[in-house]
């Protein structure tokens, strides 16, 4: 078919690929009309009757004597869903356990883990520094230090050179893992019966933490452009002893949002005129779709009361499972469990991470995978909105790899999952992001399985199921 004879549908979804391909974010600005006309061979009066209809959908703005804009108030985007915080006893890792082992041994497609694919991992520079490890320091074959590499260690406090509260080398150790980070930090800072306040939804691995230690759960509303509710949270600690906060103000799992600098100083402020710890979960900071990452609330941390949790897991090396601390006045304690957990973490691992690191080309790996996760994450979303109904809503995230949906009301997630899996498509049910049972019909897309026709057709067999079964509940 001539390009002359498009219909306004044709035109619209010449331009939703535009939007596509360009990356283009809320707030962002259109190609304009006349660009579009020339581009595309078709009159200016079609171009303006398509952004006439993009319109009146919601998914753009007119701005008079300026242009078009992606809308950064759609009616698909996803809205604040308020709970009142109550303490809650965790009950999640029965269901998270089940979920993942389904997910592992049934599906083909596996939208359920974050984790960057292998394309997008410097694998052939790993592999050179490991072997340089091996030939150049025999030391890695004996247990490392119980802190950490040194070459390491000195790397990570690089990396906050340029923060108000940068961090020192002799404040970090090296886990096996942000998870191990986080769970240290709670065995040294709470009590089995403690209250620990957390985002709602929050990353289950979280809730399964909690879980394991006897710990209660206090879900903090979120919002899901500027993250934690603030004013809930002072509300929530005026009405609750919490003994500890565990939140990610920078790419938050599963939201995607961040929270703005005024808010972070807030946050820090908050918890330390009250001599509350905050354990900061940066496992995704680095994947902010910008040129530079916001800073975490570390950064300003004037109370020595942020206990610093992130890893290379998601954004490097995921098998690798290094991690790290920074955890101020509590670090010595923190020491003595780890030494008590595990002794140390792989000297190899860390050594040829660290040699990475020196190498320069971490920057430039961290600016490709920045890329590739902001292009997975809009691919991902407009195939969402294509295939499923049209209440659907969905986050715009600013950073990591995953998509927080709300289905209809009437559709259960974990019915939903348990269907898909018989085609071979797995994801993570809303409940499992909540001590209290919530986000029934929502669902956490994993954006990481580069995008292919096969995952365009995933889409489309999700969209037919959430259609079915919500068809089945009128």
């Amino acid at each position: 078919m001539a390009i002359k004879s498009f219909r306004y549908e044709q035109v619209i979804n010449k331009i939703e690929e535009t939007i596509t391909g360009l990356q283009l974010q809320p707030g962002d600005k259109l190609p304009s009309v006349r660009k579009v006309s020339g581009e595309l061979k078709v009159s200016l009066t079609t171009v303006n009757q398509a952004y006439a209809i993009l319109e009146a959908k919601g998914s753009i703005i007119s701005r008079p004597g300026s242009g078009f804009y992606i809308n950064t108030v759609s009616k698909n985007v996803l809205t604040t869903r308020r709970f009142i915080p109550l303490p809650e006893n965790v009950e999640v890792s029965s269901m998270a356990a089940a979920m993942m082992k389904n997910t592992n041994k049934y599906s083909v497609i596996n939208f359920s883990s974050l984790s960057p694919i292998n394309e997008y991992l410097p694998i052939t520079r790993i592999n050179k520094a490991m072997q340089a490890s091996m030939k150049e320091d025999s030391n890695i074959y004996q247990y490392t230090f119980l802190e950490g590499h040194p070459r390491l260690r000195k790397q990570i406090a690089l990396q906050s050179f340029d923060w108000d509260k940068s961090i020192k080398q002799d404040e970090i150790l090296i886990t096996n893992g942000c998870m191990e980070a986080i769970n240290l930090c709670l065995d040294a800072i709470t009590k089995s019966d403690d209250i620990v306040a957390v985002e709602s939804p929050v990353y289950a691995g979280i809730l399964q933490c909690l879980e394991s230690k006897g710990l209660k759960a206090l879900g903090i509303n979120m919002d899901p452009v500027t993250g934690l509710d603030l004013d809930d949270l002072e509300n929530a600690l005026n009405n609750n002893k919490v003994a500890a906060c565990i939140f990610m103000p920078v790419c938050q799992n599963p939201y995607g949002c961040s929270m703005p600098e005024e808010n972070k100083i807030r946050l820090v402020k908050i918890l330390g005129e009250r001599g509350i710890p905050l354990i900061e979960d940066d496992a995704l900071g680095e994947l902010y779709f910008e040129k530079s990452r916001p800073l975490p609330a570390k950064a300003y941390d004037t109370y020595d009361n942020v206990l610093f949790c992130s890893s290379f897991s998601k954004s490097l090396m995921p098998g690798f499972r290094i991690g790290w601390v920074a955890a101020g006045k509590y670090l010595a304690e923190i020491e003595k469990l780890k030494f008590a957990e595990n002794i140390s973490t792989n000297g190899l691992l860390q050594d040829a991470i660290a040699r990475f690191l020196e190498s320069g080309n971490y920057q430039t790996h961290i600016k490709r995978l920045r890329q590739f996760a902001k292009k997975q994450a809009c691919q991902y979303r407009n195939a969402i909105l294509k295939y499923f109904p049209e209440e659907t809503k969905i986050t715009e995230p600013v950073g990591g790899y995953s998509l927080w949906v709300e289905l209809p009301e009437n559709v259960n997630a974990l019915t939903l999952q348990r269907e898909a899996l018989k085609f071979g498509i797995g994801f993570c049910p809303g409940q499992i992001f909540s001590a209290s049972n919530h986000f029934q019909n929502f669902m956490r897309i994993n954006c990481c399985p580069m995008w292919t026709t096969r995952i365009d057709d995933a889409f489309k067999t999700l969209g037919k199921l959430v259609r079915s079964i919500g068809n089945r509940q009128v």
